[in-house]
């Protein structure tokens, strides 16, 4: 008895066709995916080699496969041994980028493996390009878009605000010089500049968006005034909040989802690339459908390119949504969770637990075909490693009693007010403000009072073993690069502390928070930059909301060393803050990373869970490769 398998007109999955035998049925529903249509007759399967390999080990030599699916089957074998090769390699040779792009072509003479990784998002259609921070994503990804014979066309790329001007659009011109038109601030000056783009008859144009142009959100639209629903309700006419037309349900259609920059997402492009994908893809699930997820499905390009040192966010599964935007066919949410993770069944549903032993290699071998992947450590040995340094300060006093007390009750008493935690997530986040001094309440909201022992030691002693606190003109002369250093906390408030600090204490500082307009962040990027040795008045700290600045931005060419005054519960968080000074402007030195974290309080959980998520991902990007990450020191210091 042949099982006939065959492609469908879609051209997304494998149909299955054969007479009955005795379980058959349980056969078929055994291979992820299944689907049985009864009007045809037939069973059906996402169109992938994964599912080819286990219809081959369910039903051995009784598959019978059409001339057009033996045909994509080989095609696709030989893509996933190439893949797999210029994967393990850190050299090929490049047809197109000498050609197009001296430039580029001189640069990677002295850094072999982005030409093998250029081969590679060639080769692999669609990709993720995975390499650690600082490897050269940018650079790689433009040479992959010429070795892919797709450089003459209109290009888009979807980047964090940050490193709209600062990253994309400086890189893009300097390695390229290829037209690139980069979003201003504003809703006026970005129509003016979409519009510019779209006029222009140059033969390759590059487009850069921060990723909140890919926003997509719900609208209804009312019939008898003839307009979309405003965001603000009183700019309705006059006449729409008649009671009796408010309350007639026939004047609005249904509610549309509507791309809130119609002519970026709804435009046919040659090339996608999207910056720290990780911040869109990795939590995107059919539970948790992200408004600018949304709206980059909705994209319509020949080729896509998701960039991201940090892929898996915690959790192998989180790798879905990078394969749903890649337009690889590895079947719906649940599917992909059946075919390589244990889930338990209970009363109150499924959970997707870790992935299975006897998936792994199936797995690995996935993410070979489409994800590159390679550490500094393989392909730049000759970088100084660098030290992660814990420092550990006292919870004493009023700010333990403080402490305590909320952590007991989810309540405590402020000056001039109180505070509570509406649930666990707002109570663990109030537990980490408080972890870093004594608060009190401003104007119905929380502030620092300035009593803070990780301020005291960044002050005292930090920054005055540095020359920078005390009499730094008189004290201290920079004799060397990295004379200067970056603070980073999640939180606005604590920047604000230490500013207060450092203007009390006449010590100039640039800030970058989420208020910073991106021509500014360029403009404070650049002067952090500079060498001022020759003008201590000139700020040597840079301020940094890890959340607005964070990624995507480079601060190495003077800084050596960073002040971490908090963590999030996720690791990937921690390596992208670090990857801003970790040996990406250039300049060849040891970076140091200190990391500040209260006693006995819940900083030193999340610092227990974060190194768990360091070893997850290790295991399954580098060490199932054979590479034996460097460690960074770790040392425990009383502040």
């Amino acid at each position: 008895m042949s099982v006939h398998l065959d492609i469908n007109a879609k051209g997304d999955r494998v149909t299955l066709r054969c007479g009955w035998f005795p379980g058959v049925a349980e056969m078929c529903k055994s291979v992820s995916g299944a689907s049985w249509s009864k009007t045809r007759s037939e069973w059906s399967y996402p169109l992938s080699m994964q599912t080819l390999r286990k219809l081959r080990s369910v039903f051995g030599d009784k598959i019978a496969p059409s001339e057009q699916l033996w045909d994509w089957a080989k095609a696709e074998r030989v893509r996933e041994r190439a893949t797999a090769h210029l994967g393990a390699v850190l050299d090929a040779d490049l047809k197109v980028v000498p050609e197009l792009a001296s430039t580029i072509a001189e640069a990677m003479a002295t850094r072999t493996y982005q030409r093998s990784g250029a081969a590679f998002l060639a080769t692999a259609g669609n990709a993720i390009e995975a390499d650690e921070p600082g490897l050269g994503k940018t650079i790689t990804s433009l040479a992959g878009i010429m070795e892919s014979g797709l450089w003459e066309g209109q290009h888009l790329v979807v980047c964090p605000k940050t490193s709209v001007h600062a990253t994309w659009a400086s890189q893009i011109k300097r390695w390229t010089g290829a037209e690139v038109h980069a979003m201003p601030e504003g809703a006026g000056a970005r129509k003016k500049a979409i519009s510019a783009f779209l006029e222009s008859t140059t033969p390759t144009k590059f487009l850069v968006v921060n990723k909140e142009m890919m926003r997509r959100e719900r609208h209804r639209f009312c019939k008898k005034c003839e307009m979309w629903e405003p965001k603000d309700a009183a700019k309705w006419p006059i006449e729409h909040h008649l009671e009796e037309h408010e309350g007639k349900a026939s004047v609005f259609g249904p509610a549309l989802r509507v791309n809130l920059w119609p002519e970026v997402v709804e435009h046919s492009w040659t090339t996608v690339i999207v910056d720290e994908a990780h911040s869109l893809m990795a939590s995107y699930k059919p539970s948790n459908k992200s408004q600018m997820m949304q709206g980059l499905m909705d994209i319509r390009s020949q080729k896509k390119i998701a960039l991201t040192g940090t892929p898996i966010r915690g959790h192998e599964l989180n790798l879905w949504g990078y394969f749903q935007w890649l337009d690889v066919n590895v079947g719906g949410y649940w599917a992909f969770a059946d075919t390589y993770f244990d889930i338990a069944k209970g009363y109150f549903g499924s959970s997707i637990g870790g992935l299975r032993e006897d998936a792994r290699e199936e797995f690995e071998r996935l993410l070979d075909r489409y994800m590159l992947r390679r550490t500094k450590i393989e392909v730049r040995p000759e970088l100084p490693m660098g030290s992660r340094e814990d420092i550990i300060v006292p919870l004493e006093g009023r700010h333990r009693k403080q402490y305590d007390e909320f952590s007991k009750m989810g309540e405590v008493a402020l000056e001039e007010g109180s505070v509570s935690g509406k649930g666990v997530l707002s109570e663990i986040t109030r537990l980490r403000q408080m972890s870093y001094g004594l608060w009190k309440m401003v104007d119905g909201k929380m502030s620092p009072t300035g009593v803070s022992p990780k301020a005291e030691w960044l002050v005292d002693s930090f920054l005055a073993e540095r020359g920078i606190t005390g009499s730094p003109k008189a004290d201290f002369a920079p004799e060397t690069d990295g004379f200067k250093f970056v603070i980073a906390s999640q939180f606005n408030e604590i920047l604000d502390s230490i500013a207060m600090s450092l203007d009390k204490a006449k010590i100039g500082h640039l800030r970058i928070d989420g208020s910073v307009s991106g021509e500014r962040r360029g403009k404070v990027i650049d002067q952090f930059n500079r060498d001022t040795r020759s003008d201590l008045s000139e700020p040597r700290i840079l301020l940094l909301n890890s959340k607005a600045g964070g990624e995507s931005i480079d601060l190495d060419a003077q800084c050596d060393e960073m002040v971490i005054l908090d963590e999030t519960f996720m690791a990937d968080d921690q390596i992208q803050l670090e990857g801003r000074i970790n040996n990406r402007s250039g300049r060849v030195a040891p970076r140091t990373w200190w990391y500040v974290r209260t006693e006995g309080t819940v900083e030193e959980n999340m610092h227990n869970i974060n190194q768990g998520q360091h070893s997850l991902q290790h295991r399954l990007l580098d060490g199932r490769r054979g590479v034996e990450t460097a460690l960074h020191i770790i040392s425990g210091k009383e502040g």
